[in-house]
C-alpha cells in the first residue's frame, strides 16, 4: 500500500514539474515573441528610413544639376533607385517579421494556428525576395533557406519547434545587418555630404533664408524676421555655415548609433532564439538594447507627408 502511494506521489510529482516546465516554455515564448515584435517595428521602421534617405539623394542630384549645373547621372540614379528597391524589401521582411511575432505570441491559446501559418509564409515570401547590396556580396545569401525552414514547422502547435523554426531566420538577418552596416552608414554619409554641398553653395550664392537661424530669439514673442539688406550679413553667413556643418555631423552621429543599437540588439534577440529554441527557456525576457535612438532617428528621417 505505502509503495503503491509512494508510486502515485512519484507519478505527480512528475506531472507537475512537466506541467511547470511546458509554463516556463510557454512564458519564454511569448517574452520572446514580445521583444521580437518591438525589435521588428524597430529594423522596419530603420531600414524605411534608410530607404527615404536614399529618395532623398536622388532628389538632391536632380536639386544639384538645376542650381549648380553638374550633369545628372542616369546610370547612378538608377542605382539608387535598386538600393532603395533593396531597402524596401528588407523594411517588408522585418513587417513580415513583426507579424508573425505577434501571431506566435497567442500561439498558446489560439483557436486555430492559421494566422501563425500564413504570417511565417508570408515571411518566408518576404525573405527569398531580398537581395544582396553592393559592396556586401553574399550578406543575403542565407535569408531564402531561413523562409523555407520557417514554413516547414508553421503548421506546428509548438513554441519551441516555431522557436527552432525562427532561428535560423534571426541569425541570418542579425548576419545581414551586421554585414551591411558599414553600407548603410556609407549610404548616410554620402548623403549628408551631398546636402551639405548644396546648402554652401546656396550660403554662397546668397540664396538662403536666415529666418530660422533667428527663430530661436523671435518666436517667444510671436515676432518673424526681416533682413533689411539684399546681402547676409557676414556673421549670419558663418552662423549658417557653421549651422550645416554641426547639423551634418549630429545627423551622422545620431545614425551611426542607432545603426550600433540596431546590430547588438538584433544579435541578442538571435541569441536569446537559438537558446530557446536548443534549451527550451531563455534567461532574460526584458529587452536587451533601449530602442529610443533608433526609433528618434527613423522619426527625423519620415517624410513629412508621412
Amino acid at each position: 500500500m505505502w509503495r503503491q502511494r509512494h508510486c502515485i506521489l512519484n507519478g505527480l510529482l512528475l506531472a507537475i514539474l512537466a506541467l511547470a516546465v511546458s509554463c516556463k516554455t510557454s512564458d519564454d515564448a511569448k517574452a520572446l515573441a514580445t521583444q521580437m515584435t518591438s525589435t521588428a517595428k524597430s529594423l522596419s521602421d530603420y531600414y524605411s528610413a534608410l530607404a527615404d534617405v536614399v529618395d532623398d539623394h536622388a532628389e538632391l542630384e536632380r536639386l544639384q544639376q538645376a542650381t549648380i549645373g553638374v550633369p545628372l547621372d542616369q546610370q547612378e540614379q538608377a542605382q539608387l533607385q535598386d538600393v532603395k528597391k533593396e531597402l524596401q524589401q528588407r523594411a517588408d521582411a522585418a513587417k513580415a517579421l513583426d507579424q508573425l511575432a505577434q501571431a506566435f505570441t497567442g500561439l498558446t491559446g489560439s483557436k486555430a494556428p492559421s494566422d501563425v501559418s500564413e504570417s511565417a509564409t508570408e515571411l518566408g515570401t518576404a525573405l527569398s525576395s531580398v537581395q544582396n547590396l553592393p559592396g556586401a556580396a553574399d550578406a543575403a545569401d542565407a535569408l531564402p533557406s531561413a523562409g523555407q525552414i520557417l514554413t516547414q514547422f508553421a503548421q506546428e502547435h509548438d513554441e519551441r519547434k516555431m522557436a527552432k523554426s525562427m532561428d535560423p531566420t534571426m541569425a541570418a538577418l542579425s548576419k545581414m545587418f551586421s554585414q551591411e552596416k558599414s553600407t548603410y552608414e556609407s549610404i548616410e554619409r554620402t548623403y549628408i555630404g551631398l546636402a551639405q554641398s548644396i546648402a554652401f553653395d546656396l550660403v554662397k550664392k546668397n540664396e538662403v533664408d536666415p529666418g530660422s537661424l533667428m527663430e530661436p530669439a523671435l518666436k517667444p514673442f510671436d515676432l518673424t524676421s526681416r533682413i533689411p539688406t539684399e546681402n547676409l550679413p557676414q556673421g549670419l553667413t558663418d552662423y549658417a555655415r557653421e549651422q550645416i556643418k554641426d547639423k551634418g555631423e549630429a545627423d551622422i552621429a545620431a545614425h551611426a548609433k542607432a545603426s550600433d543599437t540596431m546590430d547588438k540588439t538584433l544579435q541578442e534577440m538571435s541569441k536569446r532564439t537559438h537558446e530557446l529554441a536548443t534549451t527550451g527557456s531563455m534567461s532574460q525576457r526584458g529587452l536587451p538594447f533601449t530602442l529610443d535612438n533608433i526609433n528618434a532617428w527613423t522619426k527625423s528621417k519620415k517624410k513629412s507627408a508621412d
